[in-house]
């Protein structure tokens, strides 16, 4: 896959950046060509192999077909992640480095139902200022839009989810709290046989 100077694309660990260059460097076997992409987020610039460009995982900006699958996922009923620490954090960098949108976004939506649920470790936290970055900045650039604005619609889609979640949690309880006070209200249940006893006592 060829990028053109100018042209946005994404890396899988690094987020959006920018092609501004190529260059190509003398090495023992010949001249090797580079692509030279400055990163949005944190303006870092990286010299990749153009032959191995593939390999890396870098490639174009979503279309803006894919929003709204990503939106979905995001307004999903979060999950709940593994309470053991290094369970949790491999299963959601994989997520966050993965390249795909929507792993980042479920990784972005259960990292917010635990701030929300239980509790953030400073781990964690980081994790999820990361992966809101690496989403709302790519999202940004598909929509061609402000990064507060997507901010805002993500923010949004992931409210939508917890109070979702939160819902479906409260009636539960309702239902087995009705549940348990029915059977409490029907025991203990007529035993025919005392009452028979009772009568050939008198």
């Amino acid at each position: 896959m060829g990028f053109n100077i100018g042209e946005s694309v994404i890396h899988p660990s690094h987020g959006a950046g920018t092609i501004v260059d190529f260059q190509e460097k003398e090495l023992v076997k010949g001249f090797q060509r580079y692509y030279v992409i400055e990163f949005i987020h944190n303006r870092l610039k990286v010299h990749l192999p153009a032959r191995r460009i593939d390999q890396t995982g870098v490639r174009p900006v979503m279309p803006v077909a894919l929003i709204s699958g990503v939106f979905e996922t995001l307004a999903l009923h979060p999950n709940d992640l593994p309470d053991e620490f290094r369970v949790r954090r491999n299963a959601i960098d994989k997520q966050i480095h993965s390249g795909y949108p929507n792993q980042v976004a479920a990784a972005v939506r259960d990292l917010a139902w635990r701030d929300t649920a239980k509790y953030l470790t400073e781990a964690d936290k980081e994790a999820l200022i990361e992966a809101r970055a690496l989403l709302i900045t790519e999202m940004a650039l598909a929509l061609e839009q402000s990064w507060e604005l997507t901010e805002r619609s993500v923010d949004d889609a992931i409210a939508r989810g917890i109070r979702d979640r939160q819902e479906a949690e409260a009636r539960a309880l309702e239902e087995a709290l009705r549940e348990e006070e029915a059977i409490t209200t029907d025991w203990p249940f007529p035993v025919p046989m005392q009452a028979e006893m009772s009568e050939a006592a008198d």
